[in-house]
C-alpha cells in the first residue's frame, strides 16, 4: 500500500496540529481515510495504488475554520514526494 505524507502549515508557515487531512480524488477506488496532523503538523495517509491523488485539509486552527484547496500528489512505485498544504 502506498503512503502519502506531508505537513500542514498556516499562512505564516507555522505547523498546524489536529488538522483533518483526507483524500478527495484518486485512481479507481481508493480508501476512505483521513488523518489528524500531529503536533508538528505532519500526517500520513494510505493510498490504494500508484496514480494521482488530491489531498484536502480542514482545520479549526487560530479561532476560525480554514480549508485548503486540493493539493495534487502523484504516487509512483508505492511512494510520493511529501506535500505541503498551506491553510490561509
Amino acid at each position: 500500500m502506498a503512503v502519502i505524507s506531508g505537513v500542514v502549515v498556516d499562512a505564516d508557515g507555522r505547523a498546524v496540529p489536529d488538522a483533518r487531512v483526507y483524500l478527495t480524488a484518486g485512481p479507481g477506488s481508493f480508501p476512505d481515510v483521513a488523518a489528524l496532523t500531529d503536533a508538528d503538523g505532519r500526517f500520513a495517509l494510505s493510498a490504494g495504488a500508484d496514480g494521482r491523488y488530491t489531498v484536502e485539509c480542514r482545520s479549526e486552527w487560530g479561532g476560525g475554520v480554514a480549508q485548503a484547496a486540493g493539493a495534487s500528489v502523484t504516487v509512483r512505485g508505492g511512494s510520493a514526494e511529501p506535500v505541503e498544504i498551506r491553510l490561509g
